[in-house]
């Protein structure tokens, strides 16, 4: 008969975190900060198709995400990519293979009542009010508030210091850059990029490029 006092079990779970630059780097900070309030993952490496070796930090670079994929282990995965189309694919790629997602929340963010969709990360700093609805793999840098009821579809990007009032939409696949803001009620159509703090206060239309204050369309993307 085994001896159950001799049996070790893990209470972690392995996690690969795609993307070895400057975001993805950050995440790895972000996991030791959630491991320091409660051990939760065991942190493998990061996979890159464009990088070897270790990062600057000595973060090691297990290989590509093709590599990680068709090796018989199943860890779960978040994909530090800031680009929402680069995203939106390689976690699609993901999720056909049958990876489970990591989503990623700071112990410091302020929330209460939200949904937060799989594969998310939510870095410090951030306040999400109330009933926000955040969708599958969304990156909230650090420094972004939320308001009440506003709804994060997925693969958005929000650099840091991005402010999106109550009552908004935004739409799959958008990147707003840092500092913007998004007036209460407004809704973004999806694929949006909007510039360095552009101020949004009318809708918009799907796939344009706005910038300044108020924030205008400079550019239609199809």
């Amino acid at each position: 008969m085994m001896n159950v006092k001799s049996m070790t079990y893990k209470t972690t779970t392995d996690l690969v975190v795609v993307g070895a630059g400057g975001l993805g780097r950050e995440v790895v900070w972000l996991i030791r900060e959630i491991n320091a309030v409660k051990k939760t993952w065991s942190f493998i490496g990061l996979a890159d198709d464009g990088m070897q070796g270790k990062t600057v930090e000595g973060y090691p670079i297990v290989g590509t995400v093709s590599d990680i994929i068709n090796q018989p282990a199943r860890p779960h995965f978040v994909v530090a990519i800031a680009d929402s189309q680069i995203r939106r694919q390689i976690t699609q790629e993901l999720l056909v293979q049958h990876f489970p997602l990591a989503t990623l929340v700071h112990p410091q963010v302020n929330q209460s009542n939200n949904q937060i969709g799989e594969g998310s990360i939510v870095c410090a700093g951030t306040i999400l009010t109330t009933n926000v609805n955040l969708g599958r793999s969304c990156i909230v840098n650090p420094g972004c508030f939320i308001g009440h009821d506003a709804v994060i579809q997925d693969y958005v990007s929000l650099m840091p210091g991005a402010h999106i009032a109550g009552e908004t939409t935004v739409g799959t696949g958008c990147f707003l850059g840092i500092g913007s803001t998004v007036k209460n009620r407004v809704k973004l159509g999806d694929n949006g990029t909007y510039g360095a703090g552009a101020v949004v206060i009318n809708h918009m239309p799907d796939d344009i490029v706005a910038v300044g204050v108020p924030a205008k369309v400079i550019k239609n993307k199809q």
